[in-house]
């Protein structure tokens, strides 16, 4: 095993996985032991040169394991109280908190944003929340790289509210996914008017405290892991750096056919950015393990809401080239793998990478967060999903390659 790889911890209860969702009548998986998975870890970790920390929950224990520094070369090691940057994977928090507000009947699927947020062209104020959450609104992504320095100066979602204003949907609105961070801006905006709280307070009383999640919030904090990048530096205004940067969008999504960029490391400012509804929370891998119960334990949201939000809405990718089709719910990404149930989100931007799966049927959770490119995490994610529910674990994961 890479001498550099951390095993931190093993038989930490997590209690009341699955009590809100009904288990499924496929069998439960047939899981590796611990040092299997550490092994698993270890070998794909290496080959990557992995920064982060990996963690694995299994029917109510959980191991976890870091690798790499917190910046660059001789800054502290990673640890399992290190802070990393969720990227898109927060938009499960916002997700939750429209979920919370239709429990308290403040707000409805099919009501148009437009009743909640002012400032915004007719035709986008006549989206849906519904439209919304499941990425079908047309709107586009505000967290672009022309948009960068208006982003390091936000600090507030009012603040970032004229990046959007004058946008309208690019199809009719429903007709099918497009991802769109400005949509999640959006429904920040409207929970802040609908409670009357910020988007900040709103998630720390309503989800974070009652989760536990006490490292969890929209400031980049002193204990978190800077994002290294290897990607050219949108600042610098080359006419490439916002293809390097993902196209139109900093944030972006990581893929299968991803491989990390490759050269010098420099710091992210796309990494230290304050948090918002379309994401970019800061968080522990034991806090999003928190989230996870405390969302299946029924602490969160009625048990309509949770099948709602991590039930099939929308076909996000047809099947092809041999990937199976992928689907969305409402603010999770959701699906099968080999069988099993799956729901949760990934994250990605330079210096950023995150995994954040639940499997409720097998009592499975899995976190992979990275303070690199994106596919770091992705790639680790993938071998790992692999060595937990696929016969020929070792070979799967590249144990014995």
């Amino acid at each position: 095993m890479d001498s550099r790889l951390k095993y931190l911890a093993l038989g930490v209860a997590v209690a009341g996985a699955g009590a809100a969702l009904s288990v499924s009548q496929a069998a439960p998986a047939t899981v590796p032991d611990s040092a299997l998975i550490r092994d698993c870890v270890a070998a794909q970790a290496r080959k990557l040169d992995f920064s982060g920390i990996v963690s694995v929950v299994r029917r109510g224990k959980s191991a976890t394991y870091a690798q790499g520094l917190v910046a660059g070369p001789g800054s502290r090691p990673i640890t399992s109280a290190t802070r990393f940057n969720l990227g898109s994977a927060g938009k499960m928090f916002t997700a939750v908190a429209v979920a919370q507000l239709i429990d308290g009947g403040k707000i409805k699927l099919d009501d148009p944003i437009g009743g909640s947020v002012r400032g915004l062209t007719a035709e986008a104020s006549r989206v849906t929340v519904r439209q919304l959450l499941d990425h079908s609104s047309g709107l586009g992504n505000y967290f672009a790289p022309e948009n960068l320095p208006a982003l390091i100066k936000a600090r507030t979602l009012r603040d970032l509210l004229p990046l959007v204003a004058a946008d309208r949907p690019e199809f009719p609105p429903g007709e099918r996914f497009a991802y769109s961070d400005t949509g999640f801006l959006l429904l920040g905006l409207m929970i802040e008017q609908v409670s009357g709280e910020s988007y900040g307070d709103y998630v720390r009383g309503h989800i974070f405290t009652p989760a536990g999640m006490t490292a969890t919030g929209l400031d980049a904090a002193p204990t978190r892991a800077i994002g290294m990048t290897a990607m050219p530096d949108p600042m610098q205004g080359a006419p490439d750096h916002a293809a390097a940067a993902g196209g139109q969008r900093l944030m972006m999504q990581p893929g299968p056919g991803r491989t990390p960029p490759v050269g010098p490391l420099r710091p992210a400012a796309e990494a230290a950015l304050h948090g918002g509804s379309a994401g970019g929370s800061f968080s522990t891998a034991a806090d999003m393990r928190k989230f996870f119960a405390a969302l299946l334990s029924g602490k969160l949201t009625s048990a309509k809401s949770l099948a709602m939000l991590v039930s099939p809405q929308i076909v996000a990718a047809k099947a092809e080239g041999g990937q199976p089709e992928r689907d969305y719910g409402f603010g999770f990404g959701v699906g099968r793998f080999g069988g099993h149930r799956w729901f949760g989100h990934n994250g990605g931007a330079p210096g950023v990478n995150v995994e954040a799966i639940e499997f409720p049927d097998d009592q499975v959770t899995v976190v992979v967060l990275a303070n690199r490119d994106p596919p770091s995490a992705t790639i680790l994610y993938r071998q790992l999903r692999a060595a937990l529910f696929e016969p020929e674990t070792g070979r799967a994961c590249g144990v014995h390659s």
